[in-house]
């Protein structure tokens, strides 16, 4: 039983166990400063500029990643929150996606995976003077499109709430354990 607990501990440890039970307070502040548009969480950064790299590291602060768009529906819902609510008008924002890997090809930052959806704006992405590999939310005609942009150009951030991980949870640390016993009790016989 002792090895059992040591498991246990380690796991706790690594973040596993923590990471596998969802521990509710109850209270509305679990997402704060998060706002709920759609049918996700976001946090709209319109106080700092920064490049794309560092708004990736400033999402990352609040257990979070640059938005990634992945439906006409989720972009709806965005561009209704940015342009019906003052201070966000006129606004440049950075996303979670690029092509700097491979031109063309842009990506997911959050999950390395193709984009699932663009709204590109119209001649959009044209990857001007070799230098627009980062993808950012820009206004035109007050509606919100997409653009390819350099990432050292200095704009605001949108962090998305990453969605907790719904491949491990307290069953499969029950299936492990109970794995991990029946291996040290094959091995101690």
């Amino acid at each position: 039983m002792a090895l059992t607990q040591y498991f246990i501990l380690i796991l706790c440890f690594a973040g596993v166990l923590s990471n596998s039970i969802n521990i509710s307070n109850g209270g509305e502040n679990e997402t704060q400063p998060f706002i709920e548009i759609g049918s996700k969480y976001y946090l709209i950064n319109t106080a700092t500029t920064m490049n794309w790299f560092g708004a990736v590291l400033y999402c990352r602060n609040y257990d979070s990643d640059l938005a990634v768009i992945e439906s006409a529906a989720e972009m709806n819902a965005l561009n209704f929150y940015l342009t019906t609510n003052e201070g966000h008008i006129g606004k440049n924002f950075w996303l979670g996606a690029t092509d700097l890997a491979d031109e063309g090809k842009f990506m997911s930052l959050k999950d390395g995976r193709p984009m699932l959806y663009a709204k590109w704006s119209g001649g959009q992405p044209d990857n001007r003077d070799q230098h627009e590999d980062c993808v950012h939310l820009w206004p035109v005609h007050d509606i919100f499109y997409m653009n390819d942009n350099n990432c050292m150009t200095k704009l605001y951030a949108i962090c998305e709430l990453r969605q907790p991980k719904k491949s491990c949870d307290v069953c499969d640390l029950k299936n492990l354990m109970e794995r991990f016993m029946q291996h040290v009790s094959h091995c101690q016989n």
